[in-house]
């Protein structure tokens, strides 16, 4: 007999709960219903964002035929960058690292070293490395008035 109720009891708040639910959803309902109707004038105000879009389409194009020739480089960039990373010893790392292309390039490369001698070892290796025309090293990075801080300053063709 209480199972009965039970069920009786459980049923009604379902229902009770089912016409809540569909009382709270019908104002968002009856939106897409009248917003789907107006189809039409949905496309006369996308117009401008069409318009946009292809501004923004011809905009990447522009700078995709501006950017070619670095992609078509025959040293490229990375591999010089790479390279130069390649050559460091034990006890170097890089921090930062700034390319300027061109004929000459430059390229410098800021980190930090736990002894000068690294230091000098990382000039020598990229000083024999014959991609780079020149490395310079200042001076206070190489007496150790940095504290363990350096920059190398290499130039040749990226």
């Amino acid at each position: 007999m209480y199972r009965v109720r039970f069920v009786l009891a459980g049923s009604a708040v379902a229902l009770v709960a089912a016409l809540v639910a569909s009382v709270a959803l019908s104002p968002s309902y009856l939106i897409l219903q009248v917003s789907s109707g107006n189809a039409p004038s949905q496309s006369k105000s996308d117009a401008p964002s069409v318009a946009l879009d292809r501004a923004a389409i011809l905009e990447t194009q522009s700078l995709l035929t501006a950017l070619s020739p670095i992609e078509s480089a025959t040293s490229s960039q990375t591999q010089m960058i790479a390279e130069a990373l390649a050559l460091r010893p034990a006890g170097i790392s890089i921090n930062h690292i700034t390319l300027t292309s061109g004929k000459p390039g430059t390229m410098i490369l800021a980190g930090s070293a736990k002894n000068i001698a690294a230091i000098n070892d990382y000039r020598k290796a990229l000083g024999n490395d014959s991609n780079f025309t020149s490395v310079s090293v200042p001076v206070g990075d190489l007496a150790g008035t940095q504290n363990g801080q350096f920059s190398i300053t290499l130039t040749g063709t990226f």
